[in-house]
């Protein structure tokens, strides 16, 4: 479904993303793993078509996407739920929401999956007239999540989930992303850094450091990995 090929990428003239290929399969769960400062955000901006690649191309569907403007990549069917969540924050839980399907004209599938949103975070439907800046950190990952299935992907990206959130939060955040790939059949491409999270679900994963892939596996692979034992699941 998406291919990542030897991508580079610049802020200026420093480098951030250093010739990274991967790829994912149509429903498939894959992570990118890796500390903070890794690369990880800047690879999904460019994916998603935030930000221009120095060099490399990306695939969707074999399509080459990385020419086209943001907007044109989401109509294709990638949504980008963004590290810190990006929302806006003085309009409503539900004006939020609402922008999620701006792209949409199928009313009746659009009711659909804004109930299950609200089934899926119930608190969501509980504040909906409720600015989305009043919100804690947990709800405002909640909805960020909510405005990115509300755009019906076929590919959700999410960027560091779980970053900001206490523990059992945490938990949270990652039970309703079980739920989704179980429930919805999205492909799932995610960054994180909180390792024990993802591995445990993914198909495969890939280690980001220095804005290099250091390697990639099955989720199992890389929980068995003795470098990453030690890295990233201090084991």
């Amino acid at each position: 479904m998406l291919q990542v090929k030897e991508v580079t990428v610049h802020y200026g003239k420093a480098l951030a993303v250093d010739r990274v290929s991967l790829e994912v399969n149509e429903g498939e769960f894959v992570a990118v793993i890796g500390p903070n400062g890794a690369g990880k955000t800047t690879l999904f901006k460019t994916i998603s078509s935030v930000k221009r690649p120095t060099s490399g191309e990306i695939l969707f569907e074999e399509r080459r996407i990385n020419d086209l403007p943001p907007h044109e990549v989401a109509k294709l069917g990638i949504a980008h739920c963004p590290e810190r969540r990006r929302l806006a924050y003085r309009m409503t839980v539900m004006e939020n929401l609402e922008l999620g399907a701006y792209l949409r004209k199928d009313k009746n599938a659009m009711e659909e999956d804004l109930k299950y949103v609200f089934d899926l975070f119930p608190v969501l439907k509980e504040r909906k007239n409720q600015k989305a800046g009043t919100l804690s950190g947990g709800e405002q990952q909640m909805l960020a999540i909510g405005r990115a299935m509300m755009a019906n992907p076929r590919l959700l990206m999410m960027d560091e989930p779980s970053v900001g959130l206490a523990p059992l939060m945490k938990e949270r955040i990652f039970e309703a992303i079980k739920e989704i790939k179980k429930e919805r059949n999205v492909t799932i491409l995610i960054s994180e850094q909180d390792a024990s999270l993802v591995l445990p679900m993914s198909d495969r994963a890939y280690v980001m450091e220095t804005g290099r892939i250091k390697m990639e596996g099955s989720g199992r692979e890389l929980m068995d990995n003795d470098y990453v034992k030690i890295t990233y699941l201090g084991l």
